[in-house]
This record gives C-alpha cells, structure tokens and sequence, in this order.
C-alpha cells in the first residue's frame, strides 16, 4: 500500500512541473515606423518571472492597429541596438541579436489574436528581459500606432 502512495505521489509532483505557469504582461502601445527597414522595440513590462527557468514559452494576446497593413514582429532578449529615445529602439534587423517570431495582416481598428513562441522569448522572459519589435512588411503606408492587449506569457517550468 505504502508504495502505491508513494508511486501515486511522485506521478502527482511530476505531472504539476508540467503544468504551465502564465505571467501577465501590462497592456502597451507601440509606435510603428513609417519605413518597413526600421524596427520599433520596446521592453515589455512582465510582472514576474519563472520560479526556475522556462523550458518553453509562448506569448498569447491581441493586437490592434490604426491603419490596415501587414505588420512583422521580432523578439530580443537585451537592448536590439543602440540608443533609445524614450524606451523604444529603432533599429534594422540583426540576426545575432533578434528573432522575426510572427506576421499579421491587420484591419484598421480591428483586434486580432496571436500566439508567438521562440527562444530569444523564452530567455527574454526567464530574465525579465523581453523585447518586442514591430515592422511594417512595406513601406507604402505611413507609421501608427499598434496596441497590444491581455498579452500573457504561458511557460512550461
């Protein structure tokens, strides 16, 4: 009997390390360059992080656009470049330091759900460090202004 306890214990405690663990990130807006070359960064601002590093993560909620367009999204786990006015870096792609993680093709003013998972999120979340950038996929628009919404880390410890 003592042993099918215990069996039936160590099945419980192995089953609750895989559950995941959701860390809620603060609603944001994010200006969007007007020139496709430029990607616009900001922290995000999570209100915690995993009690032991994540193994995966996936990041989950809604974004809205003022203008209809077709906008690329990318993910740094440190400051993307250089200088930052206010916050938000500026910044042409660089394949050591960011990672395209999405696409959207976006109604103006409509909201739309995403998904997006990689490893610079993974690592960018396991140190409070995540930073999403966001591009327009041409440059025959001109900039806006993007809102994210009920975004939520969800992470496998």
């Amino acid at each position: 009997m003592k042993l099918w306890s215990f069996l039936a214990l160590v099945g419980l405690l192995a089953g609750c390390s895989a559950l995941p663990l959701s860390i809620s990130i603060p609603d944001y807006e994010s200006s969007v360059a007007a020139n496709s070359a430029v990607i616009t960064f900001q922290k995000t601002q999570q209100t915690q992080t995993p009690p032991s590093p994540a193994k995966s993560i996936a990041i989950e909620g809604q974004v809205t656009y003022s203008q209809s367009a077709t906008l690329v999204f990318y993910a740094s786990e440190e400051p993307p470049c250089g200088i930052s006015g206010g916050g938000v870096y500026s910044c042409s792609f660089k394949p050591d330091k960011m990672d395209k993680i999405g696409e959207i093709n976006l109604q103006a003013g409509v909201s739309y759900s995403f998904r997006w998972e990689g490893t610079r999120l993974t690592n960018g979340i396991n140190k409070n460090s995540l930073y999403i950038g966001v591009s327009l996929k041409d440059s025959l628009l001109t900039g806006g202004t993007l809102r994210f919404r009920n975004l939520v880390a969800k992470v496998a410890v």
